[in-house]
């Protein structure tokens, strides 16, 4: 999937989601973002590369800025250790946000492979700091959240093909509602800087 398709899916279509009203006295659910209220994140259980168990929403985007992507730990052609290594470097420039108000979310696209051990040493080798999770979890939870985030294919071949996986992240600020996409193959400088706008105001 290109850069193109990828934006006009899912939280790429977040200006115009968003821009109906909710009345917050009448949703049960008006404690929770919009975007997470239209379903754009499935509170599905997890699990990090520390064992830890989480739920996707409530554990770790509610009220956080996040940069997420999609990954394989056995990826054929380069692309996924070379986006973690964009990441890695993007998490030394942000320094003492990450951890605080800034997280990364790496989710497998391998979800019946990759345990959490496999997890923990993938993201050991990175030498990766407090702040980033690697995701695992039961296949059709990993599926779920693939497709509510819009990494997905409008070609059912191709979408089931995970060597045509997208070199994209998602990042944003579920508290301000404010998300975009940005290429994993720009530079660190670039990614880092799209941290500026989601500043709490």
């Amino acid at each position: 999937m290109d850069r193109r398709k990828f934006l006009s899916l899912g939280l790429g279509l977040s200006p115009l989601v968003l821009a109906g009203s909710v009345d917050a006295a009448q949703d049960p659910n008006s404690s929770l973002s919009r975007p997470a209220q239209r379903g754009f994140f499935p509170n599905v259980p997890l699990v990090t590369q520390n064992g830890e168990k989480v739920r996707f929403y409530d554990d770790l985007i509610r009220d956080k800025t996040v940069l997420l992507n999609f990954f394989l730990v056995e990826c054929t052609d380069g692309l996924c250790p070379t986006a973690i290594s964009t990441m890695r470097k993007v998490q030394d420039l942000l320094g003492e946000r990450m951890g605080k108000d800034i997280f990364f979310l790496s989710i497998t696209l391998q979800p019946k492979k990759d345990t959490p051990a496999i997890l923990k040493e993938y993201s050991d080798n990175f030498d990766i700091k407090p702040g980033w999770s690697f995701l695992t979890g039961k296949p059709a939870d990993v599926e779920k959240l693939r497709r509510a985030l819009g990494y997905v294919d409008s070609d059912p071949q191709r979408d089931k093909d995970l060597s045509n996986h997208v070199g994209m992240a998602r990042y944003g600020n579920d508290r301000l509602e404010r998300w975009g996409g940005v290429s994993l193959r720009s530079s660190p400088e670039n990614i880092a800087s799209t941290f500026k706008w989601l500043t709490q105001v």
